[in-house]
């Protein structure tokens, strides 16, 4: 069995819960199956269970992209540079918006199961609106069709779940 993890973050570069979700994850899983992590930022760490594979989203976007809605292409360039390694991989598991569209595109291309984890949702967070400017209506995009496509979603608490039956229901509510 190989596992896929896709993350923003990932030691050394960790700035809140999901990277420490995702380090703890990464390590169980490994005692039972090869694990390839797959992250943001420049780390490798190959032959070694797990794998880390650090990439950066493409340059042409970070160098050449002024709006607010950077962050957003940023992750999209990422998830589809991410995905394309996925070659070999059983299972795809996803960690926050960020990279859910890699987990989206790795069931369809590779046939393979998708599990998403959700730690919190886009939709609640009205603040990064201010943050990601028009680049939040995409990320919210991004979580929501991740969200309803893959085979599994794990919240990670009861108000995360209630959240997500509320805000990713197939039904939009006005």
């Amino acid at each position: 069995m190989r596992i896929g993890l896709m993350t923003r973050e990932y030691p050394p570069h960790v700035y809140g819960g999901a990277g420490v979700h995702v380090e703890y994850l990464s390590r169980e899983l490994a005692r039972m199956a090869d694990v390839s992590v797959y992250c943001w930022g420049e780390q490798h760490n190959e032959g070694i269970n797990p794998e880390v594979h650090g990439q950066q989203p493409w340059k042409e976007i970070s160098d050449g992209t002024v709006g607010k809605f950077k962050t957003a292409l940023e992750a999209l360039s990422l998830n589809l540079t991410q995905v394309k390694a996925l070659e070999g991989i059983d299972v795809v598991h996803t960690h926050t918006w960020y990279v859910s569209m890699a987990g989206f595109l790795a069931r369809k291309l590779y046939n393979i199961p998708f599990v998403l984890t959700t730690h919190s949702l886009e939709p609640l967070r009205a603040w990064k609106a201010e943050q990601l400017g028009s680049g939040y209506a995409m990320s919210s995009w991004m979580e929501r069709s991740a969200i309803l496509d893959a085979d599994a979603v794990i919240a990670v608490s009861e108000g995360t779940k209630k959240d997500i039956l509320k805000a990713a229901s197939p039904v939009r509510r006005a």
